[in-house]
């Protein structure tokens, strides 16, 4: 039994709040897939390459975590049924959310390659260079991510870590998941920003589509130290903590409560872009834009030239009948 409302408070949330950004989230990926899709935007630079890649996995990251939560709402957690599952969920959201960080992180640094004076470097920015370094950052966080279904057992009808491997987790998600990726993405985008200011002030032409890609991954950036900032700080908690014993059930319940703010606030990583890309880039909303007067154009008004042209066929027909019974 509850001694709190807070276990109540958390099912309202993933009821209402969650389904809500996790129905936006899906949309907005949709569509950051079909913009960076199109041909003449995905021959301009390959930073839209990561852009692309982070809306397929920032997609898939949400059917893989959230669903299942959604799901034990009203049904038993499959998670406490079967060791396999109980192994594989924790490890898939890992994996996957590291994709999501590392796919920000890389076109970060795609940009910071581009605005260098050595050519060398600049060839870094390239199509096949991204191809090759997103193949590379699945490949590593599946092997590096291992270690959770190795670890990951059902004790007590709770699914979780246990012995001393409760104490490694929040060491390893904190430095590769709070702290490593928006240190880098910042490091990137700060020096990319700074040549930016600095071309300006030479009077070096800078192309719109730059400023834009720039505006579009600081806000990225902005997003992911805020939502770390408190998993972070969960995380750290959770470790110093580890060997209190003797918690009442109002401080395990404020803590699970407290747990799930944090890895609510993880989620928003994957439902956010599109919406950040929307209000930091000109050339993504006419973008955007095209893309909607596109669809109304071959859809919406094709079917409001069907319908008329069916009414006449209709008439004529009838018209016909009718001519043929005076006969």
């Amino acid at each position: 039994m509850a001694v709190t409302i807070l276990p109540f408070v958390q099912q309202i949330m993933i009821r209402y709040i969650m389904s809500t950004y996790f129905a936006f989230g899906l949309i907005g990926n949709i569509f950051n897939c079909i913009i960076f899709t199109k041909q003449a935007l995905r021959q301009q630079t390959p930073c839209s390459i990561y852009l692309l890649a982070l809306s397929i996995f920032a997609f898939i990251y949400l059917l893989w975590s959230v669903v299942p939560l959604l799901y034990t709402l009203d049904h038993v957690d499959p998670q406490v049924q079967s060791l396999v599952y109980c192994k594989v969920r924790l490890y898939g959201s890992h994996v996957l959310g590291q994709f999501v960080r590392f796919s920000v992180v890389f076109a970060c640094a795609d940009r910071f390659f581009i605005t260098r004076a050595s050519a060398h470097i600049r060839a870094w920015s390239s199509f096949q260079t991204a191809k090759k370094m997103i193949t590379v950052m699945c490949i590593f966080w599946l092997i590096a991510g291992s270690h959770l279904p190795v670890f990951m057992d059902i004790r007590g009808g709770v699914c979780w870590m246990f012995d001393f491997y409760k104490f490694f987790y929040p060491i390893y998600q904190c430095i590769l998941v709070g702290v490593l990726p928006p240190v880098l993405m910042s490091v990137f985008g700060f020096l990319t920003v700074s040549t930016l200011r600095r071309r300006r002030s030479t009077n070096e032409h800078i192309r719109q589509k730059d400023h834009d890609l720039m505006r579009m991954l600081i806000a990225e950036i902005l997003i992911n130290i805020v939502t770390s900032i408190p998993f972070s700080a969960n995380l750290l908690y959770g470790t110093a903590t580890f060997y209190v014993v003797g918690k009442s059930g109002e401080r395990v319940e404020i803590e699970n409560f407290v747990n799930f703010v944090s890895q609510f606030f993880i989620h928003l990583l994957s439902v956010a872009p599109f919406y950040l890309f929307l209000m930091s880039s000109k050339s993504f909303r006419r973008e955007f834009v095209h893309i909607i007067r596109g669809y109304w154009h071959n859809c919406i008004r094709r079917r409001g030239k069907v319908g008329p042209a069916i009414s006449q066929i209709t008439a004529t027909v009838q018209h016909k009948e009718q001519a043929h019974s005076v006969v």
